[in-house]
């Protein structure tokens, strides 16, 4: 599922297979959808979505569990009507930065051009991982540190369900030497003057055939959590941190992020920017999020998120 090409006109749904997937996502079965066209029968096995055709009408078979709002709120311990569940969608960072809902969530049984860092693209099949979304308003500008503080959120949620959980920086959740989730931070001004944000979180849920060989799941990591739940944890974990990073920014945050940063610390690794491609040894980050990094024979230097991305060598 959550893992990076590079793409630059994602291919998407037709507009008749979107609407069928919004009113099945509403109702158990379509007993008056008539015979579906062969093409539309096609065209959702081609994205992945489980359409069976019965005597008793239209169906949408789930793999796992569906979305719960009713789950999600509860556990989160906020009001049903802050959450959005779509069938399907291009990204659910694209639908809240299109909303004006203060904060709004929006998960996604499935996404077709969900959005990464360094303009790079994924999916993600129906109904098998967590793709959502977490989008609120401020007068503050937007602070790339946020995303260090969301991501300990995730780890600090799961870390005691699996070993070898650690962070990279300075969005991505890893076990061990894989892959099992990113998140993404957007900002969009407003004709109020105000900022819109936007967290997006992808993470690996259930067995996948279609993981490449670079991602993990938590079911391959043999931990079974209900999508809805994980979420709503996850959701009440952010909002809690969020205000006390808004309070006292990251400091208070800096020895569990080493702490979860920890098989990144002191290791050569491979950073990509507009100088190419070179190894360096990660030392730590600072106040501010930027992560201070030392070429051989050379002065360390600091690095900023949206400038470099970097990935641990290969032993």
């Amino acid at each position: 599922m959550y893992w990076e090409t590079a793409i630059s006109a994602p291919e998407a749904p037709t507009a008749a297979l979107q609407k069928l997937l919004d009113v099945l996502a509403d109702v158990e079965c379509v007993n008056d959808a008539g015979v579906v066209p062969t093409a539309l029968l096609q065209e959702a096995e081609h994205w992945g979505v489980p359409l069976r055709q019965t005597a008793e009408g239209l169906q949408l078979e789930y793999p796992h569990a569906p979305l719960s709002r009713p789950e999600i709120a509860a556990v989160a311990n906020i009001p049903e009507a802050q959450i959005r569940i779509l069938p399907a969608c291009a990204s659910t960072n694209s639908a809240l930065l299109d909303s004006e809902a203060n904060p709004g969530i929006c998960l996604a049984e499935s996404q077709w051009a969900g959005r990464g860092r360094r303009a790079r693209h994924w999916s993600s099949p129906f109904g098998r991982h967590l793709a959502m979304s977490y989008g609120w308003t401020q007068a503050a500008s937007i602070n790339p540190a946020l995303t260090l503080v969301a991501g300990l959120g995730v780890f600090q949620v799961l870390q005691k369900s699996i070993s070898g959980l650690w962070i990279k920086w300075p969005n991505d959740i890893w076990v061990a030497g894989k892959k099992l989730g990113g998140l993404l931070l957007e900002a969009r001004r407003l004709p109020s003057g105000q900022n819109h944000l936007v967290l997006g979180l992808g993470l690996n849920v259930h067995d996948d055939p279609t993981l490449p060989d670079s991602a993990t799941s938590l079911a391959q990591q043999q931990v079974k959590l209900s999508r809805s739940h994980l979420a709503g944890q996850i959701i009440r974990r952010w909002q809690e941190d969020f205000a006390r990073f808004d309070h006292d920014g990251l400091e208070p945050f800096l020895p569990l992020w080493n702490e979860a940063a920890a098989p990144m610390m002191r290791q050569i690794v491979q950073i990509s920017d507009v100088r190419g491609h070179y190894p360096a040894e990660v030392l730590g980050i600072g106040g501010d999020g930027r992560l201070q990094v030392q070429e051989p024979d050379k002065a360390p230097v600091w690095l900023s998120a949206g400038d470099v991305s970097l990935r641990p060598l290969a032993s």
